[in-house]
């Protein structure tokens, strides 16, 4: 995880390419504009040896003024096929986990800290992290969501800086991302409620339902 935070903090000393880039901008051209560059840029990364091994880039979707923006980990089969976050059975799960609080999909900015899935689902390596972290810093950049839900440990770790992969050290704390200070609530990857059983299952349900509340009640006070 060291690993992981020196290489954040390598780029964020020499991000000139990336957060200092001028968008030229006048009265015909709309906004999407540095949006859509940006997915330019992604759809032609060639960083990590991956990209030789997915179907499909996955940007992320939703509108580029959401006032909520939930952040995965990677891209899973389903992803890579559709080229869209969340489409599988762990994207249902978030579908429903929205529904609980009132909150619409459609409403809602989606993304991973990874554009490419990782061979055979693995964790993210510290080199696609940090190949990744500025394509998801400027996505944060243009959105400037007002709150931020990250889904999963490494999701919770590279948003807010934090140096843990332990799931425990995120949730129930009033966290704040490492970019443009915005506030961050953390819950377990709904993937997580496909693979766990009884007692542990229960708890977890628990916990996300617990989060998703925090989350709203923040959203009412601050969107």
């Amino acid at each position: 995880m060291d690993k992981i935070l020196k290489n954040i903090s390598d780029i964020l000393k020499f991000e000139k390419k990336f957060h200092n880039r001028k968008f030229v901008l006048n009265e015909e051209i709309s906004f999407i504009s540095p949006f859509e560059n940006l997915k330019e840029e992604v759809l032609k990364c060639s960083s990590c040896p991956i990209y030789k091994t997915i179907k499909n880039k996955v940007f992320g979707t939703g509108p580029i003024d959401a006032k909520l923006m939930i952040i995965g980990e990677a891209p899973g089969v389903d992803e890579d096929r559709e080229g869209l976050p969340f489409v599988g059975r762990a994207g249902e799960k978030l579908t429903k986990m929205l529904e609980y609080i009132g909150i619409s999909r459609q409403d809602v900015f989606i993304a991973n800290i990874l554009k490419c899935r990782p061979p055979h689902n693995a964790d993210p390596t510290p080199e696609q992290i940090s190949n990744c972290f500025p394509f998801l810093k400027k996505q944060i950049q243009i959105i400037r969501p007002k709150i931020i839900l990250t889904l999963g440990r490494y999701a919770a770790s590279v948003v807010t800086g934090g140096s843990s992969l332990r799931m425990a050290d995120y949730l129930n704390r009033d966290l704040t991302s490492i970019f443009f200070s915005i506030p961050v609530i953390s819950t377990y990857h709904p993937a997580v409620l496909l693979h766990s059983k009884g007692e542990k299952l229960e708890t977890i349900r628990k916990q996300m339902a617990k989060d998703l509340k925090r989350l709203k009640s923040r959203m009412d006070k601050i969107c």
